[in-house]
């Protein structure tokens, strides 16, 4: 599975193991400029998520706040925190370095240790994500670790789903690579143990009520799109969904999708079209109803203007390359 295009359920939950049971880690380099608009989409996963900018400056959006993170900077995402990355400039390399891990790893859920130390960080939902500057001495220790955990687990780490990565070049010192699963943990516990002891100097990020809702509303539309997204929809079927207004819906899209929730429709119907049009031998005119749309030529005209060739020419191309 190529990482450029992300299996994502209907509440935008990601739906890929992270690690392992025995050892809950995970490393990934997101090469930005191969995902779809350069931008990796909205999402969540469980774990919480450590992410370098690397090549450029890269725009990630928290919920609904948007953050500018400059090359060697860090952001943390908090476990349950919808999020997206996106290469601002059309000519940066942007190859990010991240690792999303359990807690687990750290310590048992069951632990004091949990109970002292983890849950006050990943329970707090005013803490949804907070940014490392290595221009900061304490900063710049979390980075240091950082590097070596990605160092290690880019060397004997095993792979994700989402296969091979590019091998990045770290600048490492007196690393001990013995036993490398221990020195990933207590890596990791280091930086934890650093956040923890600097939490009065993490700036918090309130969320209201209302912000919260938007993010329950947004995934109720985004549920009824993808389950009846072969039927008539209007802008007002979708408000329905989730009990609001039109232009409740409009403002709920535009703030985290960036669109409105009818181009996300014909966006999701283009990406089942794709699927069909891969994974069967069905008639275009087939594809073209069982995809919503209300005649092929309509289909046609629309796949071409935003895939850019036609679904034929879509369907020979996988064909040459299959």
């Amino acid at each position: 599975m190529r990482a450029d295009n992300m299996p994502i359920d209907q509440t935008l939950y990601e739906t890929v193991q992270h690690g392992h049971k025995n050892f809950p880690i995970q490393y990934y380099v997101d090469e930005l400029y191969k995902f779809r608009n350069r931008r990796v989409p909205l999402h969540w996963h469980f774990e919480p998520q450590f992410y370098v900018s690397r090549g450029g400056v890269v725009r990630v959006q928290v919920g609904n706040h948007v953050i500018d993170l400059n090359p060697g900077c860090v952001i943390f995402i908090n476990r349950n925190t919808l999020h997206s990355f996106e290469q601002i400039r059309e000519d940066d390399l942007c190859e990010c370095p991240n690792i999303i891990f359990s807690t687990e790893l750290i310590t048992s859920n069951t632990s004091i240790l949990f109970q002292k130390y983890i849950k006050p960080i990943i329970s707090n939902r005013n803490l949804p994500y907070f940014v490392l500057d290595p221009n900061l001495a304490w900063q710049k220790t979390i980075i240091d670790d950082l590097t070596c955990i990605f160092f290690l687990l880019q060397k004997y780490g095993s792979k994700g789903s989402y296969g091979s990565f590019p091998d990045l070049q770290f600048e490492i010192k007196n690393l001990n690579e013995t036993c490398f699963e221990m020195e990933v943990q207590r890596r990791l516990n280091q930086i934890w143990q650093c956040i923890y002891s600097h939490l009065d100097q993490i700036p918090v990020v309130p969320q209201d009520s209302k912000e919260l809702q938007y993010q329950v509303r947004l995934q109720q539309m985004i549920m009824f799109i993808q389950h009846d997204y072969m039927n008539p929809i209007t802008l007002q079927d979708v408000s329905n969904s989730a009990n609001i207004s039109k232009s409740e819906a409009l403002r709920c899209f535009q703030t985290y999708m960036k669109q409105s929730p009818i181009d996300y429709l014909i966006q999701y119907r283009l990406e089942v079209a794709q699927r069909l049009l891969f994974e069967t031998n069905s008639s275009v005119q087939d594809i073209s109803s069982e995809c919503g749309f209300n005649s092929s030529s309509y289909f046609i005209k629309i796949f071409r203007n935003k895939i850019g060739i036609t679904p034929r020419e879509f369907r020979r191309q996988l064909s040459a390359h299959g």
